[in-house]
């Protein structure tokens, strides 16, 4: 029972300080052994006889005999135990894999302020040059439409020109034709008018009311053919009889002489009836 109750105290004692120890220390260490040992039992003393002293020097006198107790057994010595140290099983922390430490950067590679400035320069040119083609190109490219332009309107004006020119010499040879032949018309159609007029005055009656230096217009309508369909007398200074006497004239001479040319013909006609002219 002894030796039960010190191992369960040892025991307990080792996981109270196994527990205080891991809630406060921050990294994990392993449980250390605890080792307990049965002590011997404390043997047990005689009593001690006490003996009167005298001063006087006397014999001694034996006592009486006492009774002595039977000798005891005496408790065979505990042999030292060794007690095989008892571990306790304490959960492992999973422990998290330390991050890798980053790698540190590298330093840029070191670089040579002229050559910088030179090629920073070189770029500039390249630029301004690249810049100054464009413009040179822009430039030919606006003289050449400009040019192009130029020579296209020389050219519609030119051909305005000569498109003028040829069309107020054909205007003039025209207007010359056509006077050409209004004069030559203009003769044919006198001619051609007066025959009908001689013709109308050879088929009239002259009345006795008639006076002399009679003159009448005289519209006369005829198809081709020279049929005449209607006449009309315009201003006249002689009296109804002498109208009258006219209009039978026109009608008895029908049809009336052809032209010469035949498109002289007009199917309207005026006259100027004069027979003392």
């Amino acid at each position: 029972m002894l030796v039960g109750s010190v191992l369960l105290h040892g025991v307990v004692v080792g996981i109270v300080l196994v527990l205080t120890f891991w809630s406060s220390a921050p990294k994990i260490i392993p449980p250390a052994t605890i080792e307990a040992y049965l002590a011997p039992a404390p043997a047990r003393r005689e009593p001690v006889r006490q003996v009167a002293v005298t001063p006087d020097v006397a014999p001694p006198v034996e006592a009486a005999p006492t009774e002595t107790p039977p000798p005891q057994t005496q408790a065979p010595a505990l042999r030292k135990t060794e007690v095989a140290p008892v571990k306790i099983p304490v959960p492992k922390a999973v422990e998290k894999p330390a991050p890798a430490p980053a790698p540190a950067p590298k330093a840029p590679p070191a670089v040579d302020a002229t050559l910088e400035m030179r090629h920073a320069k070189a770029e500039r040119q390249k630029v301004a040059e690249q810049e100054a083609a464009r413009i040179a190109a822009e430039a030919r490219r606006e003289a050449a439409q400009q040019q192009a332009e130029a020579t296209a309107r020389k050219a519609q004006a030119e051909a305005t020109a000569r498109q003028r020119s040829q069309r107020e010499s054909e205007l003039a040879r025209a207007l010359a034709g056509e006077q050409s032949r209004s004069t030559e018309n203009a003769g044919l159609l006198n001619r051609y008018i007066a025959e009908i007029q001689a013709r109308v005055e050879r088929a009239w009656n002259r009345p006795p009311s008639a006076q002399p230096g009679l003159k009448c217009e005289v519209f006369v309508t005829q198809v081709p053919g020279g049929t005449v369909t209607q006449v009309r007398i315009g201003q006249c200074n002689g009296d109804a009889a002498v109208q009258q006497s006219i209009s039978v004239a026109v009608f008895r001479a029908s049809p009336l002489p052809a032209p010469s040319d035949p498109s002289l013909f007009e199917r309207n006609l005026k006259l100027v009836f004069a027979p003392d002219a």
